[in-house]
């Protein structure tokens, strides 16, 4: 369903980003994106969304290239892929019911469906007995569902989630978490960008770890871990120092 091939992303001055990066997410899959901050996960996301472009590679989505894909016609990319973000982005005079109305309106849905579908996917995300609230009424991880519920209106087939649990206590976290578990088994493919270990560590998923310029690919199936050139060569170099201390 997603294949990065030789990606790249530079920004001016020479600042890179992403290098040289390739991997595949199957349809239906639960993948982690790990790396600390800086390391380049908020931009990969950006690129498969198409709210960056690639400097190099290709990105494939369900066998398209995203980025042949004409300004007025991503709209049509954009409706099966949901994104969700560390802050989230309520707007603060509506209630939970109209935040997420709202990105109905913008898909111009069609206004005989829409409260149907507003109803199922707060009941899906467990808020349906806070329609009436307003941004300021919520927890953390309530504010979040509503993010999320927002993300998933229009039932895309894949989910990004951009350290969604990043703002929130642990409980919350593992709320949220498990809220992204349900909507997996749904069958939506989820990229969850994370630096939450209580997370990853218990739950074992594929992961996808980024390092500032250089790509690391883990494949949880077969125990393999594929270095880039730059880390085999700090090691080698660290080695050589360790040699002559």
């Amino acid at each position: 369903m997603i294949e990065c091939k030789n990606v790249g992303k530079v920004y001016r001055r020479g600042v890179v980003a992403i290098r040289d990066m390739s991997f595949t997410i199957e349809e239906g899959e639960f993948v982690y994106l790990l790396g600390a901050s800086g390391s380049g996960k908020s931009t990969l996301l950006k690129t498969l969304y198409r709210d960056e472009a690639i400097s190099s590679g290709t990105v494939m989505i369900d066998e398209r290239d995203i980025s042949k894909i004409k300004v007025r016609d991503l709209h049509k990319l954009r409706r099966d892929i949901g994104i969700i973000f560390q802050e989230y982005h309520l707007l603060p005079k509506k209630t939970v019911y109209e935040n997420v109305r709202f990105a109905l309106e913008i898909l111009a849905f069609p206004e005989e469906e829409m409260d149907a579908r507003i109803r199922q996917t707060l009941t899906l995300v467990e808020l349906a007995d806070k329609a009436d609230c307003y941004p300021e009424e919520l927890s953390g991880g309530q504010q979040q569902r509503v993010a999320i519920a927002r993300a998933l209106i229009n039932e895309p087939r894949i989910l990004l989630a951009d350290e969604p649990t990043g703002n929130l206590d642990p409980r919350a976290s593992m709320e949220i978490f498990r809220l992204l578990m349900r909507i997996n088994r749904r069958g939506t493919t989820v990229l969850l960008a994370t630096h939450d270990q209580h997370i990853f560590q218990r739950f074992h998923f594929r992961s996808l770890t980024m390092s500032g310029d250089s790509w690391l690919l883990m494949n949880q199936k077969k125990q393999l871990v594929l270095y880039s050139t730059i880390i085999r060569k700090k090691i080698f170099i660290l080695c050589r120092k360790d040699e002559h201390a």
